[in-house]
């Protein structure tokens, strides 16, 4: 093993997507080491344009016109409850809420208001709000949370990050308004970069390994 490839990821991919198989599969095709950083997607963005990271997944599209964009993955962004709250959420129901939700800096919260301003809503019309750092503080708090009927908590996270909770019966997803939230994850990296054919080597792989486990779902 002589080759070694630093991959930056944002929580989501980092903690939910990547673990398992496709890093044992990414050592694999490289005959090396691969080295996985979980930062926020902008700090990923200058991790590649300072050569600190080969490659970068990111799942917010923030665009730097010194990199190359490959789009990856589909994601929706779903309410996740700890009981079942029905496949849609309407304004009745959001303003009866407790919300736990990103940071206002967050470009996941910023997607989200968008969303909810599309629809006449806001962050202000649940019932509470309380803010958290990343995916799996979101995620944990739900799992552990105490049932409260007039005042379920939830959150707004990647459906991908938690299909297997979700499969379970462990958590629940709805969708506001019945509408899904759709975005894109995308892979980045300088294009200044010599070694394509190691690059893209790694980036057929994760884009193949992703369209099989679609189609197996």
């Amino acid at each position: 093993m002589n080759e070694k490839i630093n991959l930056g990821a944002s929580n989501t991919i980092g903690s939910h997507i990547l673990p398992g198989e496709p890093l044992i599969e990414l050592s694999r095709i490289i005959n090396g080491q691969v080295n996985l950083t979980i930062l926020s997607s902008e700090k990923i963005i200058d991790g590649v344009k300072e050569g600190i990271f080969d490659l970068g997944l990111i799942e917010s599209a923030i665009f730097d016109d010194t990199l190359v964009y490959k789009k990856w993955i589909e994601d929706e962004l779903v309410v996740c409850s700890k009981a079942s709250l029905g496949e849609s959420i309407d304004k009745e129901m959001i303003i009866h809420c407790q919300l736990l939700c990103r940071k206002e800096q967050s470009p996941t919260r910023q997607l989200i208001t968008g969303f909810l301003k599309e629809h006449e809503l806001s962050y202000q019309d649940f019932d509470s709000l309380m803010e958290v750092d990343n995916t799996t503080s979101a995620i944990q708090s739900i799992k552990w949370s105490k049932p409260n009927k007039e005042h379920p908590t939830v959150t707004i996270v990647s459906r991908l990050a938690v299909e297997d909770e979700i499969e379970r019966k462990e958590l629940y997803l709805s969708r506001i308004e019945g509408v899904p939230i759709v975005r894109n994850f995308y892979i980045i990296y300088d294009k200044k970069r010599d070694d394509s054919e190691k690059l893209e080597a790694i980036i057929n792989y994760l884009i193949t390994q992703q369209t099989t486990t679609e189609r197996s779902s």
